[in-house]
């Protein structure tokens, strides 16, 4: 079985709410969760005017990337995402940020509706705090280094 890092993020309504929302049906449609971490609160950014709720998980899945990419949206849609702005305001926002091979390799791809690892991860605090609890061990497939080390030089540059 492989296993994915998925990031949850809420800021519209009872953002505890839609993220225990999201997280069960994960667990149903996706596969079981290995780690969970506690949720952070973030300021907002882009075109969102309110404060996040954000956390990460591991799960462990039969799914391929493109697969979950589906179950994840699903998953959004029928709790009330909308994508009207970029960066804005959100009911849920799920992302995958890392993968490990059945084999423990950590592979990446590159398609027009999926990039793994996530191409933004490295400049997000609120993504890498709360990845670093659950897979603090796991590579960036392309920089080569772990979680932990993009943390401490994310949070040393600022």
């Amino acid at each position: 079985m492989q296993e994915y890092v998925l990031a949850l993020g809420a800021n519209l309504g009872d953002r505890e709410y839609y993220i225990g929302q999201a997280i069960e049906a994960i667990r149903t449609s996706c596969g079981p969760i290995q780690r969970q971490s506690r949720l952070l609160e973030t300021e907002a950014m882009g075109a969102a005017d309110r404060p996040f709720l954000n956390g990460a998980l591991v799960i462990a899945s039969e799914l391929t990337p493109a697969a979950l990419l589906t179950h994840l949206l699903q998953i959004e849609q029928s709790l009330g995402r909308t994508r009207e702005l970029r960066w804005g305001n959100r009911t849920i926002d799920l992302d995958i940020i890392l993968w490990k091979d059945a084999r423990g390799r950590y592979p990446s791809v590159k398609t027009s509706t999926l990039t793994i690892p996530h191409p933004e991860m490295q400049n997000r605090l609120f993504v890498l705090e709360p990845v670093a609890e659950v897979a603090a061990d796991w590579l960036h497939a392309e920089r080569h280094i772990t979680v932990a080390e993009l943390l401490r030089e994310k949070q040393k540059s600022g």
